[in-house]
Order: C-alpha cells, then sequence, then structure tokens
C-alpha cells in the first residue's frame, strides 16, 4: 500500500525545508524529499560556509588595522585547514538543529532522488530501488547549480566554481575570477585579504550590475585601492591548463588580453535545476528554463507549488524561506502572498552592501520624479569609532508622495541595517516618517535616520 501525504516536497534546502516545517505547523502530514543533505547548496556550500570564511577574513583585516585601535598584534598567521573545520563544527551544529525541527513537527524525512510522477504522486529513487508516495499536494525546492561557460571548462581543480574555492586549504598566489557580481567580488576580497593578487572579469559594464550603479562604483573603487585589477565589459574568454596554471584570454575594450594564475574561479551565476524531476510529467510551465509560479508560488498545476532557486527571480535563501511559507499557507487556503519588492538583497564585502526596493535608474525608467537623500558613514560618530568610515545610505522617494521606493547601503554591518528599510517599504512609510522615528545615539542606524532627512534637505550632520 502506497504511503499517502497532504504535502510532498522535493529538495530540503532553505525553502524545501521551511515549507515541510510550515506545513507540519498547520497540521498537514508532511514528506520532505532530498537527494544529498539537509539545508541544501546554502548550509552546506553556500550561505554559511562562505558567511565564516567572511568571518576569518574580516578578523584578519581587524587585526591588520590593530594599531589604528591602541593594539599591537605581532606574528600572526591564517590556517585555512583550521578556519575550514570551525566551518565544519558550524555546518554541522546548524544540520543538526534542523534534523531536530524536523522530527519535532513530525515530518518524514525521505532520502532519495524524487522525482514528479502525477499530479498526486512523486517517485523516489534510493540506491537504486524505486519507491512512490501519493501526495495531495506537491511543492517543488530542487534549487539551483552553478551556471558553466563552455569556453572555459571547469576541471575542479585548476578552474573551479566558488562552491569549490571554499574547500581550498593553501592560499593561491594568484587567482582570476570571472563574474563580478555578489559572489564574484566577495571572493575577489576574501582571497585578497588572504594575500592573493586577484583579478575580476566582468561582462557587463560595471560591478554588480543588478544593483544601484553608485553602490557598485564604490565598490570598484574600494576593490581597485585594495590592489584587486577589474576589468569590466569582456568578452570571448578562452583558458588553457598549462605548466601547473591557467592561462586566461579574454577581450576588452578593443583589447586581447593574455593572464596566467594559479586557479580560475567561474562565478557567473547560477541555473535552476528542473532537468529529469518530471515536470514534464504533468505539464509544468516554464520560464526561460526557471519554473513559473504566480504571487502564491502556485505553478500553472493547482496543487504543484514551487519555491527558491528553481522559480528564478532573486535567488537569495530568505527568498526561499519567505516562498516556502507562502507556498504551505496557501496549501491550508490563506490566500499569502510573497512581496518581491521587499526582498533584501546583501553582498558580504567589506564594507558590505545592502539593498532594498528600487534603484535609481530602475525608479526613473518606471516613471517617478524621484528625490535622493545620501549621508556619508564618515559623517556618523559610531561608524568612526568603529574605524569603519567608507561608504553611505541612499534613499530613493517618490516626490510626489515621497513614498519610500528604494534603499541602498554600503557600508558596516549594512546586511543588519537593511531590515528597518525594509519593514519601512513594507509599512509604505515615507521618508519623513523615517526621518522622524528617533534612532539612538551612537549607532550606525543613524545614518538611516539622517539620509531620510537628507531626501528634503534637511539632514543635520552634513
Amino acid at each position: 500500500m502506497l504511503k499517502e501525504y497532504d504535502v510532498a516536497i522535493i529538495g530540503a534546502g532553505i525553502g524545501g525545508y521551511v515549507s515541510a516545517i510550515r506545513c507540519a505547523q498547520l497540521g498537514f502530514h508532511v514528506a520532505l524529499i532530498e537527494k544529498w543533505r539537509v539545508g541544501g547548496v546554502c548550509l552546506n556550500k553556500g550561505c554559511i560556509p562562505t558567511s565564516a570564511l567572511l568571518a576569518t577574513v574580516n578578523l584578519l583585516e581587524k587585526i591588520k588595522r590593530s594599531k589604528d585601535y591602541g593594539i599591537n598584534v605581532e606574528n600572526f598567521s591564517v590556517n585555512l585547514k583550521e578556519a575550514k573545520v570551525r566551518r565544519g563544527v558550524i555546518i554541522e551544529r546548524l544540520s543538526r538543529g534542523i534534523k531536530y525541527l524536523l522530527e519535532k513537527n513530525k515530518v518524514d524525512f525521505l532520502e532519495g532522488f524524487g522525482r514528479v510522477k502525477s499530479r498526486n504522486s512523486v517517485l523516489i529513487e534510493r540506491n537504486g530501488r524505486w519507491e512512490t508516495i501519493n501526495a495531495r499536494n506537491i511543492i517543488i525546492a530542487t534549487g539551483s547549480s552553478p551556471k558553466h561557460l563552455p569556453s572555459v571548462p571547469l576541471d575542479g581543480n585548476r578552474i573551479i566554481v566558488v562552491e569549490d574555492a571554499l574547500d581550498l586549504e593553501d592560499v593561491p598566489e594568484n587567482i582570476l575570477i570571472i563574474g563580478g557580481g555578489i559572489l564574484g567580488v566577495e571572493f575577489a576580497q576574501i582571497f585578497s585579504s588572504l594575500g592573493t593578487k586577484v583579478t575580476i572579469l566582468e561582462r557587463k559594464q560595471r560591478l554588480l550590475p543588478n544593483l544601484d550603479k553608485e553602490v557598485g562604483a564604490a565598490l570598484h573603487r574600494i576593490l581597485e585601492r585594495s590592489g584587486i585589477k577589474i576589468f569590466t565589459n569582456v568578452t570571448s574568454e578562452t583558458a588553457k591548463i598549462e605548466n601547473g596554471g591557467v592561462r586566461l584570454a579574454f577581450s576588452t575594450e578593443g583589447r586581447r588580453i593574455e593572464a596566467t594564475a594559479d586557479r580560475v574561479i567561474v562565478a557567473v551565476g547560477r541555473r535552476p535545476n528542473t532537468e529529469n524531476i518530471g515536470l514534464e510529467n504533468v505539464g509544468v510551465r516554464l520560464k526561460e528554463g526557471y519554473i513559473e509560479v504566480d504571487e502564491h508560488m502556485r505553478t500553472n498545476i493547482p496543487n504543484i507549488y514551487a519555491v527558491g532557486d528553481v522559480t528564478g527571480g532573486k535567488m537569495l535563501a530568505h527568498a526561499a524561506f519567505a516562498g516556502g511559507i507562502v507556498a504551505a499557507e496557501n496549501i491550508a487556503g490563506m490566500e499569502a502572498k510573497i512581496d518581491q519588492r521587499t526582498i533584501p538583497v546583501c553582498v558580504y564585502t567589506m564594507p558590505e552592501i545592502a539593498s532594498v526596493g528600487l534603484s535609481e535608474d530602475e525608479a526613473v525608467s518606471l516613471g517617478y520624479e524621484v528625490s535622493i537623500g545620501k549621508f556619508p558613514y564618515m559623517a556618523n560618530g559610531r561608524a568612526l569609532t568603529l574605524g569603519e568610515r567608507e561608504g553611505f545610505v541612499k534613499i530613493i522617494a517618490d516626490k510626489r508622495r515621497d513614498e519610500i521606493l528604494g534603499v541602498h547601503i554600503i557600508g558596516p554591518d549594512a546586511s543588519n541595517m537593511i531590515s528597518e528599510a525594509a519593514l519601512a517599504m513594507k509599512l509604505e512609510c515615507t521618508s519623513e516618517e523615517l526621518g522622524r522615528t528617533i534612532h539612538p545615539h551612537p549607532t550606525l542606524s543613524e545614518a538611516i535616520m539622517e539620509a531620510a532627512l537628507a531626501v528634503s534637505g534637511r539632514a543635520i550632520h552634513i
């Protein structure tokens, strides 16, 4: 007799396991199917291990500047093997925590490769054996994988993706990074801080092309000052492994350039994991390779939902988290919706970058007449006491109604500060209301208040 479930979820990354837990909270009998590890890429090969390595590098940068704080530190060194062990401990602890939560909520965790068999059944392959389960509803949360470049074939050693770079135990002398998006700039700064000579190759006109251009330009200057070489408008990359390294040829601004490096990291985005999961069996509609969903995370098949990277859009862990809750609650008939407008984007460079809402160019292209407020960290007392004077807060408001359309931060602790901006936008706050909200002193968050006041020319400290 086949096992019967209210909800079957394919994929136990953040979108999948959050969906499972919320479904269970709502009283559903849930099966969660995973071929690899609970927590998916984010926990095991993405956000968490990268964050742990960034913590190591951030501390290293503080030690390098310790004299500025009146502390003398001598004879320090970096041990990537020990840093890797630390990451492993963190991953294991979080993994155990998720497994405990699944057990606590009575979610059946089924190991194996899941495929949609029909609108109400899922086929699970495990160790060469097949099992079918029935489910009234299905959630697809199969995530994404790194994109590859045919002209720069991976070998897993000299030419690698970001996930492989996390496993390096020795610091390369020099690295070429193809891609100047979020992962590209994060890993450029990581290896530069460790002493590697780094070059970034970006195909578009600027770094971080999906964020506000002022933020990208500010980071560009900071990276170049630190010794990182940057080429934009790059085309026609070709790579050849030779003499224990990689020779990479590329074109930019009408020039043909050849460069050599110990390793090449390909960081050109991610592609959805939609192949071989049975979507064709039920006619789930795709759009440019991604599963097409509405604001309820529902596909064109009424009882089949999809969440996370496999749906495209903002391919971020917190977006998958939100989508998972929305899908679960819609299965329960609650008519929940995801608000794509207020999903923040964070870049964990030094200084950090965080953004929510429209960029200035996007707002103008949509027909808004905008008012801009900016406030620099060099005028913020707390930033100076922390020794962090780089960056600014930029607020974009609708000139007619004063509603906040977007907030962009480059500076210390930006990833934590952006939540205030996201909440302000969620509540359709005006810059006047945000500027009149009393912020504690001395804090970095005062920069948000001052930027809001600057929208109407009323900032105090500039």
